[in-house]
């Protein structure tokens, strides 16, 4: 069968011929991979930058959409494992790492959709406490992949109000399900959020992180507790944050990622991120086909058009 493999970190990933995957036994089983997402941490992974991938050959992928060979059932499978890959034709893997799709599901869109997914759901689940129902939900970079999945997210764990910021207005007007929208002003010291108060409390899910997010903590003005999650830093990757800001209101900080969180809590949290995933409107992807990987790869013209899901 045809894989993509890394064989030297500096030379990057290419378009194989490997041998078929073991056959399956009892507690495995064997799909053929429709779709896998090219995520942030593959790229990483597949750069020998990443803590779980030290050894070569490299098989990139850590999630795809496949079909059961025997049954013919689709599932989504996610398994993060040295010497496993998804990017591959066909693949062998625990039953425990996959779950049914319902067949309506669009394999190359839902496996772009489940990465970015899981950030806010795990941050939520993972990195939040004693939520109160009907609580706000503040989306810092909202227009991003993972901020739009956030939105469906949140209101999915009970959300009562949505407000998505970001920089682009006419981007930030088409995110499905916000209840209002802030526009980060330049600077963004001069952004407003007069309209952030209220009676809930306050959960804030910050994909930018960096001035945006001092300014934001900094400016709401509740009685309420606050519990600001930071799961990505696409402004900048620190921030000032005055000591004065820790004393002023009942504010609690805390990451979410995989170091933050254990992998036992995402296997069972996936178990129903998937399902309700299957229901949402999915993010827009780019289906590249396997043997062209080393040329969209690195291809900048792609960026901003959608993830990079590689089909066979």
């Amino acid at each position: 069968m045809h894989a993509i493999e890394v064989q030297s970190w500096s030379e990057g990933p290419r378009y194989v011929t490997v041998e078929n995957p073991p056959e399956p036994s009892d507690n495995q089983i064997q799909l053929r991979v429709l779709a896998a997402g090219l995520h942030q941490v593959v790229r990483s992974r597949a750069s020998g930058r990443h803590y779980s991938t030290k050894e070569l050959p490299h098989r990139p992928g850590i999630d795809c959409v496949g079909e059961d060979v025997a049954t013919g059932q689709l599932y989504y499978c996610l398994h993060i494992s040295p010497g496993f890959g998804t990017f591959a034709e066909y693949i062998t893997a625990d039953k425990s790492t996959v779950y049914p799709l319902p067949s309506g599901v669009n394999p190359a869109a839902f496996a772009g959709s489940v990465n970015p997914a899981m950030s806010s759901w795990m941050a939520i689940t993972q990195r939040t406490t004693n939520l109160t129902p009907g609580y706000t939900t503040i989306i810092l970079g909202a227009t991003s992949a993972s901020g739009k999945l956030a939105v469906h997210t949140a209101r999915a764990l009970g959300a009562g109000r949505i407000i998505g910021i970001a920089r682009n207005a006419a981007t930030l007007a088409l995110v499905d399900g916000l209840d209002e929208r802030i526009t980060l002003r330049d600077p963004v010291s001069e952004t407003d959020y007069s309209c952030v108060g209220g009676d809930a409390d306050i959960v804030v899910l910050d994909y930018v992180y960096g001035d945006a997010a001092v300014h934001l903590l900094s400016s709401l003005k509740t009685k309420r507790a606050v519990q600001y999650v930071q799961i990505g830093a696409v402004a900048q990757p620190a921030a000032e944050l005055p000591s004065q800001l820790l004393r002023s209101y009942d504010l609690t900080i805390r990451g979410a990622g995989p170091g933050a969180w254990r992998l036992s809590a995402l296997e069972r949290e996936m178990k129903t991120l998937v399902p309700k995933l299957a229901g949402w409107k999915l993010l827009e992807v780019q289906s590249v086909p396997l043997k062209d990987v080393e040329a969209a790869w690195n291809d900048k013209s792609l960026e901003g058009k959608g993830r990079l899901v590689f089909i066979p």
